[in-house]
């Protein structure tokens, strides 16, 4: 049997939704690096179901562009349905590795603990994962 090791651990966010009704998120802190190399902390939702990682379209300003449908269009499906999003390629760092990978920008439902979603291409090949929702924690090795 192959033993698997991860060197980082995510905790989940915890929000309250409603009086006394709490619910988690497994929140991944991503340094999204500035075409002028500055580099900007964003909190993303870890989402198995994105095929890309997707930031909120009004982002557009951090990526150096003058507004955030400017990019290759693409049409996605949601949970919520089509939308339409709009695609760059940017550097990303997580979890110390900087990684070249497409990011779109979409109109995206505000929520207080994080501002896109951590998605699949040219991210996840990077990474091995463990989830447990039990314990409320995401584990992450830099050789998966």
């Amino acid at each position: 049997m192959q033993i698997k090791t991860f060197e980082h651990t995510v905790r989940f966010r915890e929000i309250e939704i409603d009086p006394g009704v709490f619910k988690s998120f497994p929140i991944v802190i991503v340094g999204l690096v500035q075409p002028d190399g500055n580099r900007i902390e964003l909190p993303l939702l870890f989402d198995t179901g994105a095929s890309v990682t997707t930031l909120s379209h009004d982002l557009y300003q951090l990526l150096g562009l003058s507004s955030w449908d400017v990019g290759t269009p693409h049409g996605v499906v949601t949970g919520g349905g089509d939308a339409q999003a709009y695609r760059y390629e940017v550097t990303l760092e997580v979890f110390g590795k900087q990684v070249q990978c497409p990011v779109n920008l979409q109109v995206l439902p505000i929520n207080p603990l994080f501002v896109g979603l951590f998605g699949r291409e040219g991210m996840f090949q990077e990474f091995g994962f463990g989830f447990w929702e039990g314990s409320k924690e995401l584990y992450v090795t830099l050789q998966p």
